[in-house]
């Protein structure tokens, strides 16, 4: 499971997991998938509503980079687990790591701050920049919406698939 993720598991609904035990293992990893899918684009969008907007001053990235580059990711983690990982791609994952938590400001180069406190490098801080959080407070304020989405989502799919498995 993903660090910062969460995992949903339903209880009291015998009924459902009895159909999604009779399922094949391939049309209940669809049921599952489609569900996590669903509850993903629910979080994708809660974090581009929050994605700031580059002010267009300097930078290599174009305007609106981040809110354009959250993507939704399906995997397995080393269990076999399907997951559906949300967040910025390649092209912002820094930007937006040093967006949500803040960083220094460096000029003439590298300056990587030691342990002690001080830095290393030819470069000399010229300033701090604040934390502007906005992935964090989007999985704060979508994590019951996106919770509900999928256990709607995971029991529409296991009753269409077990209705298709009863027809064929």
């Amino acid at each position: 499971m993903a660090e910062d993720g969460f995992s949903i598991s339903i209880e009291g609904l015998s009924d459902l997991q009895a159909k999604l035990d009779d399922l094949s293992t391939k049309a209940a990893e669809r049921a599952i998938r489609a569900a996590l899918r669903a509850g993903a684009a629910v979080e994708q969008a809660a974090i581009i509503e929050r994605a700031p907007v580059k002010d267009g001053t300097g930078g290599m990235l174009p305007e609106g980079a981040l809110k354009s580059d959250i993507v939704v990711k399906m995997t397995r983690d080393e269990q076999g687990t399907i997951l559906a990982v949300v967040g910025p791609a390649k092209l912002t994952k820094h930007v937006a790591r040093w967006v949500e938590y803040g960083h220094r400001n460096v000029r003439g180069g590298v300056s990587r701050l030691l342990r002690n406190g001080k830095s290393k490098g030819p470069g000399s801080q010229i300033g701090d920049v604040p934390a502007h959080p906005f992935i964090r407070p989007a999985y704060e304020a979508s994590r019951q919406a996106v919770a509900d989405t999928i256990c709607t989502t995971l029991a529409t799919e296991i009753e269409a698939a077990s209705k298709r498995k009863g027809k064929s």
